[in-house]
């Protein structure tokens, strides 16, 4: 009787412990090793409020904790050194766990990660959208992509050439520089 009793207790702590790391699961890995140097994330509503307030472009990273790609993302490309301090410059940095449930409130009502999900029309992860200061979409990308390939995307964006030539204009012109 009192061996039965022990397995239950263990069986209710490993569901506890399972269900506390699925309700702090809204934060994704690169917004937990805060104590690292790395991509200044913030959230959704802070990102609008931010982007117009520096006049900065945003860039958000739509991710959910099962996209292996997502992970990959974090540990590879949102790790870079160059890129990390190409977006802390340039961009406010924006994550939106496409899974939360956890609202948020906006000026036209609150939403939950997944309803910004909906919103934006995601349809596969990870999924990264740039918008201009005033939250305006320019364009979205999805899917991984590598630190060296990912750079030049970034910085087409973040240096505003989007506005004045195509990004394969962008990548010619630069790589006859080399």
């Amino acid at each position: 009787m009192h061996f039965s009793r022990v397995i239950n207790i263990m069986a209710a702590l490993t569901v506890l412990i399972f269900l506390s790391a699925v309700c702090t699961a809204d934060e994704s890995p690169a917004q937990k090793e805060k104590g690292k140097s790395g991509i200044t994330w913030v959230k959704y509503d802070e990102g609008l409020k931010l982007a117009e307030k520096l006049d900065k472009m945003i860039f958000i990273d739509f991710y959910t904790n099962w996209c292996k790609f997502c992970h990959k993302m974090d540990k590879e490309t949102f790790s870079n050194k160059e890129i990390i301090e190409y977006f802390n410059e340039h961009f406010i940095a924006v994550k939106v766990n496409a899974e939360s449930r956890t609202k948020i409130k906006l000026p036209d009502g609150e939403f939950s990660g997944r309803d910004l999900a909906r919103k934006y029309g995601i349809r596969g992860y990870p999924s990264y959208w740039f918008l201009k200061p005033d939250g305006k979409v320019i364009v979205n990308l999805p899917g991984y992509s590598p630190p060296e390939r990912f750079l030049p995307i970034i910085t087409f964006f973040g240096d505003g050439h989007y506005e004045n030539m195509t990004y394969r204009e962008y990548v010619d012109k630069n790589s006859q520089k080399k």
